[in-house]
């Protein structure tokens, strides 16, 4: 699953960090900072469309959290070898299967997950307030 990219849009926001209201156009974000903010930044951005969960899965961190979960109940106490002792080829063949089960799981559910941040940014400025017009 690859992540892509959404289609250019304007934002506004109070400062030059966080934007938070979404427009179709330049004049539109320029309208909003001008009367509802009363002066704000304004950026050009984009957001990726969907997020792949897979990107997050850690096969290592999954098989030191299976090994220490199974260890109890199937280790050897007096100090034995690993419940799962597996090659670092074998790994990193669980980290490509699971993750690709993961993106036909993501797709399969038309799930579609975004986070706050932008993917790219141009066109960033400051609109003033109708009062600093005078």
């Amino acid at each position: 699953m690859t992540q892509n990219i959404k289609k250019w849009s304007w934002w506004v926001g109070k400062d030059d960090e966080r934007y938070t209201t979404e427009c179709e156009t330049r004049e539109e974000a320029v309208l909003i900072a001008r009367e509802e903010y009363e002066g704000a930044w304004i950026i050009e951005a984009r957001k990726p469309d969907s997020i792949p969960i897979s990107k997050y899965f850690d096969v290592g961190r999954f098989i030191e959290d299976t090994e220490e979960r199974a260890y109890e109940n199937h280790a050897d106490e007096e100090g034995g070898d690993a419940v799962f002792d597996v090659t670092a080829d074998q790994i990193a063949d669980l980290q490509d299967v699971v993750r690709a089960a993961m993106d036909q799981w993501q797709s399969k559910h038309g799930l579609v997950f975004q986070g706050f941040k932008f993917a790219a940014s141009r066109n960033q400025e400051w609109v003033e307030g109708p009062e600093d017009d005078t």
